[in-house]
């Protein structure tokens, strides 16, 4: 049941957010806190451990979910979102389509787009070994705990936390990678550091110094699947990526449950150490044997560094991970604009945000100037697009001006 809950939020956050930076801060923040959860969840177990029995650590996780339900009905969109997607002003008819792309979903599905584009098999192949590799580490934890550093269920809740304070820590490093023209050594470094953590924790690590080698194994964790995402979006045709996205959890999924299924297995075989070492060596070998495809897919994808120069430095864009900044920005387009001419005109329809990288506007409302606006990186447009309504203004260029064009429906989006 807990599957539902990520979707739905991702669902119910566009009717709550009063602007794009609300929106664009509060899913690059619930990011921050599921990461912050990752970590906080297991110490806070390993604390209850040390005073109380196993039982008390399930009734604190249903004191938490409990807590979560009450702050739910506190969630009230200020309007239902609509059904239909207004075109040249008036609701455009459901595509005849949909109802047959509604049948087409699926892991199925997912496979399918999966089997035409060799680059995206093998960013999801990749990922799937590093889900595989990370259920293996949540039993070994606790194996660790158990049978090798003798410190109780308390200790598995530490090396968890550890492994979430790396995660975190990997995110925001991740954001550097946004717009790097060549991902595959970012990828092999990450992955290095994710499986080498975990052969030094099977060869050389105490109870004290295994928690700090956890932190580094999960900030090459965090940092292996950043870059894998955006290197699957790079290489991923747009009207394939939603099925590629939704193979990707599924085979995450099935990694994550072989992994934890397989462990106990091959610990009672050679050994909880040698477990270890064989789970770190799996993902920086297949990196290895891969590394071929992935200087390919560097070599052949076109990075758009003069977009997403300019999107970062908009505040609606710039809380995004590099998976979805460099999506945007794929999506947009170049436009000029002389002196004199309309941008947005009001009581127009809404289609499209711009960004100005350069020159001026100036920005009036029922005749009245409101303001002079400059680049880089001043966005308008954006209030017609998110309340479906007509334009509120009218913005005219003063100078020869350089815009960024995003579609409404690629804004909303």
């Amino acid at each position: 049941m807990m599957t539902i809950t990520r979707p739905a939020q991702g669902s119910l956050l566009p009717s709550l957010a009063r602007t794009p930076e609300e929106l664009t801060a509060a899913n690059g923040m619930s990011g921050t806190i599921e990461g912050a959860g990752g970590m906080l969840g297991p110490l806070t177990a390993a604390a209850i451990l040390v005073i109380a029995s196993p039982g008390a650590v399930f009734v604190a996780g249903a004191v938490a979910c409990a807590a979560a339900v009450v702050l739910v009905p506190g969630s009230r969109p200020e309007a239902a979102e609509r059904e239909t997607v207004i075109k040249d002003g008036e609701g455009a008819s459901p595509d005849p389509s949909d109802h047959a792309r509604a049948h087409d979903r699926g892991l199925a599905a997912s496979l399918r787009a999966l089997s035409g584009n060799a680059h995206s098999r093998l960013i999801v192949a990749l990922l799937g070994l590093m889900a595989f590799t990370n259920g293996a580490m949540d039993i070994l934890f606790v194996l660790l705990a158990l049978e090798l550093f003798l410190t109780g269920e308390a200790g598995a809740g530490i090396l968890a936390a550890a492994l979430g304070l790396g995660t975190v820590i990997g995110g925001a490093a991740s954001f550097g990678l946004v717009g790097r023209p060549g991902l595959a050594p970012a990828l092999a470094i990450s992955a290095a550091a994710w499986g080498g953590a975990i052969i030094v924790i099977g060869t050389i690590a105490s109870a004290w110094t295994a928690p700090l080698v956890v932190v580094l194994a999960g900030i090459g964790y965090a940092s292996v699947d950043v870059a894998g995402r955006t290197i699957l979006q790079r290489v991923t045709p747009d009207r394939q990526l939603a099925r590629v996205l939704g193979g990707l959890e599924g085979v995450g999924l099935i990694g994550l449950s072989l992994g934890a299924v397989l462990v106990p297995v091959s610990a009672a075989i050679v050994g909880i150490q040698a477990t270890l070492v064989i789970t770190g060596a799996i993902l920086p070998i297949a990196v290895a044997l891969a590394w071929v495809g992935l200087r390919r897919i560097d070599r052949e994808v076109t990075i758009p560094v003069r977009e997403l120069a300019l999107l970062r430095s908009v505040q609606a864009f710039a809380p995004l991970p590099p998976p979805e900044i460099e999506c945007v920005a794929r999506h947009t387009r170049w436009l000029t604009f002389e002196p004199g001419q309309v941008l947005i005109r009001e009581g127009d329809v809404g289609d499209r945000y711009y960004v100005l990288e350069s020159g001026r506007v100036r920005i009036t409302s029922g005749g009245v100037e409101r303001r002079i606006a400059q680049g880089p990186g001043y966005g308008f447009g954006e209030i017609a697009l998110l309340r479906d309504i007509r334009r509120t203004a009218t913005v005219t260029a003063l100078d020869h001006c350089v815009v960024l064009a995003l579609e409404r429906q690629d804004f909303l989006a």
